[in-house]
């Protein structure tokens, strides 16, 4: 199979949004996209769209040497996978260097399906996500301000009742 989605690869490789533009998969058929990792973590966000045909389509993201099983039609291990459908896509960080593939394989039980495929990179995941603090965290940040709130209360009460009195 000759890779079709390069220029789709060199877009995402910058961090950017592609469309794509829509490809015919055969029963049976598959396309692939390899791309290496050199910056670790690297988010890779992929969908796609079935825009005509079948919804038998499903897409895969594995190392290089699960692909060449994958390939070779062997048993194989995959990093993300969708189900088959209309669509679907997944969001994955990849945390070692390497060359890797994402597969879009139409099911061989299906007839032919028009298909658009994005792919998008980060080479800074989680900076654009907000964190938030675990439950328990939460409630000790809770508890420590009504105590600080409190001791200031009760400090300044007091300072201002002595005041008070001695006035």
């Amino acid at each position: 199979m000759i890779p079709t989605l390069a220029i789709a690869l060199l877009l995402a490789a910058a961090g950017s949004q592609d469309a794509g533009a829509p490809f015919r998969l055969a029963p049976g058929d598959y396309r692939w996209q390899e791309f290496s990792v050199r910056h670790v973590p690297m988010e890779v966000d992929s969908h796609f769209d079935v825009l005509s045909g079948n919804p038998k389509v499903h897409l895969e993201l594995m190392p290089e040497h699960e692909f060449r099983l994958f390939e070779r039609g062997q048993e194989h291990e995959t990093m993300a996978v969708t189900p088959d459908g209309r669509d679907g896509g997944f969001r994955r960080i990849i945390d070692s260097r390497g060359k890797y593939a994402i597969v879009i394989e139409n099911a061989r039980d299906s007839g032919s399906a028009t298909v658009r495929l994005h792919i998008r990179t980060n080479l800074n995941p989680g900076a654009d996500v907000a964190e938030t603090l675990s439950p328990r965290r939460r409630l000790a940040v809770i508890g420590l301000s009504f105590a600080f709130f409190f001791a200031t209360v009760a400090w300044s009460g007091r300072k201002l009742f002595r005041a008070m009195r001695h006035g």
